[in-house]
C-alpha cells in the first residue's frame, strides 16, 4: 500500500513537472479570459462561408474592439480525431496556417486545403493569443472538466457539420 502511494505521488509530481513550461502561456491565457469574461459570455462565432480548396470566413460578434487583438481563431476538423486545419507547424505556428487573426471589424479568414479524408465536422474556437495550439486532440471539451480540450481555454467556439467541404 505504501509503495503504491509513493508511486502515485511520484507520477503526479512528474505530471506537474512536465507541465511547468506550459504554465506561462496558461496563466496568460486565463488572465485574458478573466479580463474579458463578461464579453465572452455574450459573444458569438459565426462561420459565414466554407469554400472547398479556398477559404473559411466568418465573424465574431460581442467582443469589444480593444479585445480583438488579444484573441485569435483556431480551426480543428474531425476525421478519426480532431486535427488542426489547414496545417500545423510545430516549431513556429503562423497566422494563416494554424490560426487566423481577427480583423478590426471582427471578421476572420483562413485558407482551406482538401485532404484525402473528408472531415465530418469543423470546430472554430476563439482563444487568447498566448494559447498554444496542439496539432491534434481526442476531444474538444475538457475531459472530466479538467484535462485537455480547446474549449477549456476558449472565449467562444462553434462546431459546424460538414458535407465534404474540407
Amino acid at each position: 500500500m505504501k509503495r503504491s502511494l509513493l508511486c502515485f505521488v511520484f507520477f503526479v509530481s512528474m505530471l506537474f513537472a512536465l507541465d511547468a513550461p506550459a504554465a506561462s502561456w496558461k496563466s496568460e491565457t486565463k488572465a485574458i479570459l478573466r479580463e474579458y469574461s463578461y464579453a465572452c459570455r455574450n459573444s458569438e462565432v459565426v462561420v459565414d462561408e466554407i469554400v472547398k480548396d479556398s477559404h473559411i470566413s466568418g465573424h465574431i460578434v460581442g467582443l469589444p474592439y480593444e479585445a480583438l487583438e488579444k484573441f485569435k481563431v483556431i480551426f480543428y476538423v474531425k476525421t478519426n480525431r480532431w486535427y488542426v486545419h489547414p496545417f500545423f507547424q510545430p516549431e513556429n505556428p503562423q497566422e494563416g496556417s494554424a490560426f487566423a487573426a481577427i480583423n478590426q471589424d471582427g471578421t476572420f479568414k483562413i485558407q482551406t486545403i482538401k485532404r484525402r479524408v473528408d472531415a465530418s465536422r469543423l470546430a472554430v474556437s476563439v482563444v487568447p493569443s498566448p494559447y498554444v495550439i496542439k496539432s491534434q486532440m481526442l476531444w474538444l471539451k475538457p475531459f472530466l472538466g479538467l484535462f485537455g480540450g480547446v474549449f477549456k481555454y476558449s472565449c467562444r467556439g462553434v462546431v459546424v457539420p460538414l458535407n465534404g467541404e474540407i
